[in-house]
């Protein structure tokens, strides 16, 4: 299920600090993580939805649009604060458009790197999506 996380905040004249812990406020060890910049906006990224891969998506300037569909419905999320989060589960498609370049968009995984694990095609994560609902 894709959640919204809030993350712990701390807001001052020197500036804002925002805390994440795996375990307590991100739902799985951290094994990796990246970010993404320097996006035109407008421009979409994603495309994909991964097989077993636990994303957290978090924008820490910025904003986006994070376009999701379980393979029945699409939804969407806003992400314009660094002290919220959106956890995106195994099989969930995701599109980002982002608003504008300087946007900021930090990615944490719970595993590394695995081509394998990614559906890259919108057809092919339908079908993987109902193949699975037919064996539950």
């Amino acid at each position: 299920m894709i959640k919204r996380l809030e993350l712990q905040s701390f807001i001052d004249d020197q500036g804002s600090l925002v805390i994440g812990e795996a375990g307590k406020h991100i739902p799985f060890p951290i094994k990796r993580f990246f970010a993404i910049t320097n996006v035109a906006g407008g421009e979409k990224r994603g495309h994909h939805a991964h097989k077993e891969l636990n994303q957290v998506l978090v924008c820490l300037s910025g904003s986006l649009e994070v376009a999701l569909n379980d393979g029945k419905q699409w939804s969407s999320e806003t992400l314009d604060q660094p002290g919220q989060a959106l956890h995106i589960p195994p099989m969930i498609w995701a599109e980002q458009t982002y608003a504008d370049p300087k946007t900021v968009l930090l990615v944490l995984c719970d595993d590394v790197y695995r081509e394998s694990d990614y559906l890259r095609d919108f057809e092919d994560f339908c079908t993987a999506v109902s193949t699975s609902d037919v064996s539950k």
